[in-house]
């Protein structure tokens, strides 16, 4: 059987518009992840982050970020008076942003934080964004949990 060139034709532009209705068909199913919802306010933000990172550096400890026996832990730098510390800490998930989650900041009285890490697993980036006594801190940590 012998098709003609308009036969052809046809065919062929009905098989290109069949495939690229199921491109669009498949990327719609698509779950797409932004790493921040809100990233523009944040993005002008972004110089105040700086200054408080320099404002970090000055300090004579880093925040140390670790976990152990199922207990996040964020030691704050000695010398200050911990009672004064408020702030918020955020857990970053890069692959998963269900997985994030902010806690507020509550020091106890030997400049350490606890949180009881109950079926987390990945890699987090801690980002701790803390005050005492008017000055304004921020410190980026990676933890692995396993």
């Amino acid at each position: 059987m012998k098709i003609n060139w308009g036969t052809k034709l046809a065919i062929a532009m009905a098989a290109f518009m069949i495939m690229i209705i199921t491109f669009v068909v498949l990327m719609m199913r698509e779950d797409v992840n932004l790493v921040e919802p809100d990233y523009y306010p944040k993005g002008q933000k972004f110089q105040e982050i700086i200054d408080m990172k320099q404002q970090s550096a000055t300090l004579s400890d880093s925040l140390i970020v670790s976990y152990n026996e199922g207990f996040i832990s964020i030691r704050f730098p000695s010398g200050l008076d911990y009672s004064k510390i408020s702030g918020s800490v955020h857990f970053y998930h890069r692959v998963e942003s269900k997985m994030d989650f902010i806690l507020d900041l509550k020091v106890g009285t030997d400049g350490v934080l606890r949180y009881k890490a109950d079926n987390l697993q990945g890699r987090f980036i801690v980002k701790t964004e803390w005050k005492n006594e008017g000055a304004n801190y921020f410190n980026e940590n990676v933890l692995n949990l396993q």
